[in-house]
């Protein structure tokens, strides 16, 4: 699949540093060929991040994340123990840690961070999406009584922060995937325990 094996390239020279010459011959097909499945390399790059969007609500509905509109997420939380709280933190960190395509997507996208298409793309899926749904998501759990009061943005940085570290952190090491599952469960269980 052509762009499995773009998002290889990008994931490892980044968006910037590979030709459309390079997809073709990873794929193995001349590079005019190329141009019959995708207009140019931006096309394969919108792809990939549609692909992404797509793989990621599979995945969400797969590890029954809840998802969906605010209050019925919220209503779902409300009902969860610590534990099944931590496990959907776990759950959700492998998936971005271990998943190839997912893993992937999350290097690129760190490569290229601070380029202007790609770092939309970045801040989308990995600050301001992140931040803003937890920050809507911990709102509403203070407002029905689920969370102490607090500012739910800061909340949510409190949250977020130290699980994208360790994704950083422990995303060359896969030995010491125990050890980031340790400090993934004593953050979340923390976090539960001081904002409950």
């Amino acid at each position: 699949m052509i762009i499995v094996e773009a998002l290889d390239l990008f994931s490892e020279r980044g968006y910037e540093g590979v030709s459309m010459r390079d997809i073709a011959a990873k794929v193995g097909i001349k590079a005019s060929s190329l141009y019959n499945h995708f207009s140019s390399k931006a096309d394969i790059f919108d792809s990939i991040v549609q692909e992404m969007s797509e793989r990621y609500e599979t995945a969400i509905g797969m590890m029954r994340v809840p998802h969906g509109e605010e209050e019925e997420v919220s209503e779902t939380y409300l009902k969860i123990s610590e534990e099944q709280f931590v496990a959907i933190a776990r759950n959700l960190f492998l998936y971005f840690l271990k998943d190839e395509f997912a893993s992937r997507f999350r290097r690129m996208l760190t490569i290229e961070q601070f380029r202007d298409v790609a770092g939309d793309v970045f801040r989308k899926f990995f600050i301001d999406g992140a931040l803003d749904f937890e920050s809507s998501l911990f709102k509403s759990l203070i407002r029905k009584g689920g969370f102490r009061e607090a500012d739910p943005y800061v909340m949510a940085m409190q949250f977020y922060s130290p699980i994208f570290l360790l994704l950083s952190k422990y995303d060359s090491f896969p030995e010491k995937e125990s050890e980031a599952l340790d400090l993934l469960t004593r953050h979340v269980t923390q976090f539960s325990r001081i904002y409950s």
